[in-house]
């Protein structure tokens, strides 16, 4: 009996270390965001395009060099591109990727929705 009980109180910051070090070595997190956009009513009578979807993505290495800009902006502009003059009824996404302690460190928006043309009296004259 005296035997097992001193085992205990070793294996109790064992199994605490391992749970620490496991959480820390990889995360891999997804979470839904918000972006306003334009409803259907705001933009009836132009030219629907179809679904369209964008990624942007940032990136950290040793908590000193961050590079990408994961902005809702870039994620807009890359679901628009030449295709389409705005993008409504919008849906945000949120990905993290972490390895070993964040040494190395991820973090990327992601966007979808309907993409419009504008008719071509609100289109900015340059």
């Amino acid at each position: 009996m005296q035997n097992s009980f001193r085992r205990v109180p070793f294996l109790i910051p064992l199994f605490s270390a391992i749970m620490f070090l496991t959480n820390c070595l990889y995360t891999n997190i997804k979470s839904p965001g918000w972006y306003y956009s334009q409803s259907y009513s705001d933009v009836r009578g132009m030219e629907p395009i179809g679904k369209l979807e964008g990624t942007s993505c940032g990136t950290s290495w040793l908590w000193a060099v961050y590079t990408g800009d994961e902005s809702y902006e870039a994620a807009v502009q890359n679901a628009i591109k030449d295709k389409a003059d705005l993008l409504f009824d919008v849906q945000t996404d949120y990905s993290y990727r972490s390895f070993l302690f964040a040494l190395y460190f991820e973090k990327c928006t992601r966007v979808s929705g309907i993409g419009v043309k504008l008719p071509q009296r609100l289109l900015k004259k340059e």
